[in-house]
């Protein structure tokens, strides 16, 4: 896979995705104490993920979350999330290498599919991108 000029293998990317699906498990269950029904909609949501974002879109609510163990460069980051008329930037937030996790209602019809990229803010200046999932709501 070939993502703002550096050329990752497929290896990383199978890792990666066992790595998320095995912390979704763990993390956001039906059964997890304090887990709101919405939360156990998107964990039972089928996964978009892309590199080092997963996207989970159910019930007008959507997940993203940022893969953990070094996955991208540490450093300042912002999703980018579209789809069914809305197109919003959510805020900067520094990655350290664990999992950052984000949950926002998103309020479309069923079957709109919903996009979110995850753009890392170069020390020198600009943008690479570090993932692009899609998901049908």
């Amino acid at each position: 896979m070939k993502t703002a000029g550096k050329t990752r293998s497929t290896a990383c990317v199978l890792a990666t995705a066992t790595v998320l699906a095995t912390a979704l498990a763990t993390t956001i269950s039906p059964a997890s104490a304090g887990a709101s029904a919405t939360q156990a909609a998107v964990a039972r949501a089928p996964a978009g993920v892309s590199v080092c974002l997963g996207l989970w879109a159910a019930y007008n609510a959507i997940l993203l979350r940022h893969l953990g163990g070094r996955c991208s460069p540490l450093g300042t980051y912002h999703i980018h999330v579209w789809g069914g008329g809305r197109d919003i930037n959510y805020p900067t937030y520094t990655y350290n290498s664990a999992i950052r996790e984000f949950s926002y209602t998103w309020p479309v019809p069923q079957g709109t599919n919903i996009c979110a990229e995850l753009w890392y803010h170069k020390p020198g200046g600009g943008y690479e991108s570090w993932g692009l999932p899609c998901e049908e709501m």
